[in-house]
């Protein structure tokens, strides 16, 4: 963590999953209205970024699961 407490890493994780759970609810409302406005070729690239988006997040959830295990701080609930 280089020079980050166990603490520190943990809050700066639930902070990144906050701002990434926003940024999906963001992206799966742009493929909503591509889809709407009918744009195919568009709402395949979105539906690609959502889904690397998702992984994303999902690899947060599990790094900060694992801080989580290894401190004393409360689960993150989501």
């Amino acid at each position: 963590m280089g020079g980050w407490s166990c603490k520190d890493a943990i809050g700066m994780e639930r902070r990144h999953i906050l701002e990434g759970e926003k940024r999906v609810a963001r992206q799966e409302a742009i493929v909503r209205e591509l889809i709407e406005a009918e744009h195919d070729q568009l709402v395949l690239t979105a539906a690609e970024m959502l889904d690397v988006m998702r992984e994303i997040l999902e690899f947060a959830r599990t790094r900060l699961r694992d801080l989580e295990r290894h401190s004393a701080e409360p689960p993150y609930q989501n």
